[in-house]
């Protein structure tokens, strides 16, 4: 990536590790979405669909704060992918805390895209599949 980043965790900056940004204090990665989605692809050989679940990080155990974008340092929705608790910027990537990328990669293929979902989603009509995508 050409832009500095920062450890939304340390705030201290991130190197590049593969197709990840990475923190050498606390070992969390920032993961562009797109780059997360052919990472899971490739782990499941399938397609798949990212289910983002919003979460409610003030409820979270030891009263967790709400992290800042790597990228534009705006704050991040709290969400989960699965049981994986993340911070994700819908503009900029998705933050990892130190094992919380190989446990989303280890489920890759619980998140498989299903064909007839996909059918159902067409009829829909691509305004309502946007929605759903981006959390509309």
């Amino acid at each position: 990536m050409a832009e500095s980043l920062s450890c939304p965790t340390c705030q201290i900056p991130l190197t590049t590790a593969g197709r990840t940004e990475r923190c050498a204090r606390c070992d969390g990665a920032w993961i562009h979405e797109d780059v997360l989605v052919g990472m899971m692809q490739e782990t499941a050989s399938a397609m798949v669909f990212l289910p983002w679940m919003p979460r409610d990080a003030a409820g979270a155990p030891g009263g967790e704060q709400v992290r800042a974008c790597a990228v534009c340092a705006r704050p991040m929705q709290p969400v989960s992918l699965g049981a994986v608790a993340l911070d994700r910027c819908v503009a900029h990537g998705v933050w990892f805390d130190a094992t919380e990328l190989a446990a989303v990669l280890k489920h890759a293929k619980e998140f498989k895209a299903n064909p007839s979902k996909q059918r159902d989603d067409h009829r829909e009509g691509l305004l309502a599949v946007l929605a759903r995508l981006f959390g509309g």
